[in-house]
């Protein structure tokens, strides 16, 4: 019996597991090969939405759905204790887990994310809304519709983060919200970001930074959040520069999973050095990372993971059965870029073709809607 364990649920995970599973249907009905997905949580979010949560754009319960109602059938499940992974002991092929388990692995494939230290920087979690996670999108969602005027300040606390076109989104969200609201005049908005520029990519970089100065938003670059006072309502960078605000809206750091460092396998921020092409981390041959977990200079997105899961389930699928053809990951993302509350543009790129993205557009707003909706009955279940 051959073990392919999936550390880590999600979108990255899940999608990996399921296309793994369908690979090899054959070999697991015969009872051959046994293909397993580690996760403390039982349900899967949809984090893409949660930006959508913090600007009344989708409900907070489109967000997710139970792990378990997403996975193949050929898949098998292990969450809560069983599923929280508390060491992985890659020189003896096996990860243990909160109830005293080991799971041995021929191939095992690491999607455990990225993961929100909000207290990382001094004063973040009193003084700063977020929509990185979901309760508190919802809580954000209420402060912005009671917002009647003043100074609104978008940051970036440090890079790299999930999701990394969010702030652009959201900045340009609220900026429309308050213009259909007719209070735009009345709202101030300041976008701080720790490189210079509004996006590390020059061509996104270049059309938002006109955007942005046609909407009349402030552009603070670069600016590394070092602390926030919550009682004055004032953040400070690391170059020395301070802002005042009346509504704080943050990006907060993040790093890779605690298990990863605490297992000897990522760099200081527990991001896992990959090969960017093969996406086999590096020193080992039969661990795969993907999606946000490992140390790739490309987009901490979920359609990275989806692409990347194309590669590693053909190679661990390959490796299982011993048949020849490997794949490799030409760095393919996709993201939405909503430039407002009815519009949006796109990104497509690789590590070879950089994105030109399009004159956003409603159609693009729409597109990107009718993909949240799809994402649970076909995406998720890897049906396309």
């Amino acid at each position: 019996m051959k073990n392919v364990l999936v550390a880590g649920g999600g979108l990255g995970g899940t999608i990996v597991a399921n296309r793994i599973a369908q690979k090899l249907s054959n070999e697991i009905d015969k009872g051959e090969v046994n293909v397993t997905v580690l996760d403390k949580d039982d349900k899967h979010f949809y984090q893409p939405g949660f930006l959508l949560v913090s600007m009344g754009a989708m409900e907070p319960g489109e967000t997710h759905v139970p792990e378990r109602s997403v996975l193949d059938r050929h898949v098998k499940f292990l969450s809560g204790d069983k599923g929280t992974m508390t060491k992985i002991d890659a020189a003896n092929h096996s990860i243990s887990t909160a109830d005293g388990a080991s799971h041995h692995y021929d191939q095992l494939v690491l999607s455990t994310g990225s993961h929100l230290q909000f207290d990382e920087i001094p004063g973040f979690t009193e003084g700063a809304d977020t929509f990185f996670n979901l309760e508190k999108a919802r809580d954000m969602w209420k402060k912005v519709q009671s917002f009647t005027g003043g100074k609104i300040v978008v940051d970036t606390a440090m890079l790299p983060h999930k999701c990394p076109v969010a702030p652009l989104e959201v900045t340009l969200m609220l900026d429309d919200y308050f213009r259909k609201k007719g209070i735009r005049e009345k709202v101030q908005i300041d976008y701080c970001y720790p490189v210079p520029g509004v996006f590390g990519i020059p061509n996104v970089n270049r059309m938002m930074t006109g955007i942005f100065a046609e909407r009349g938003i402030n552009i603070h670059s670069q600016f590394t959040l070092a602390s926030v006072d919550a009682g004055a309502r004032k953040i400070t960078s690391k170059e020395g520069e301070s802002l005042d605000y009346d509504m704080l809206v943050s990006v907060p750091p993040h790093k890779g999973a605690q298990v990863i460092g605490d297992s000897g396998l990522g760099d200081r921020r527990n991001w896992i050095p990959t090969d960017k092409f093969t996406l086999l981390v590096k020193g080992h041959d039969d661990i795969h990372a993907m999606g946000d977990t490992t140390d790739i200079a490309i987009s901490k997105a979920g359609s990275t993971a989806d692409y990347e899961s194309y590669t590693v389930s053909h190679n661990v699928a390959a490796d299982i059965t011993g048949t020849d053809g490997k794949k490799t990951y030409p760095g393919t993302v996709f993201c939405f870029i909503a430039t407002g509350m009815d519009q949006a543009t796109y990104i497509k790129f690789d590590y070879s073709h950089p994105p030109v993205p399009p004159t956003p557009s409603q159609i693009y707003w729409w597109s990107k809607l009718a993909y949240n909706k799809l994402y649970w009955s076909i995406h998720a279940r890897t049906m396309i």
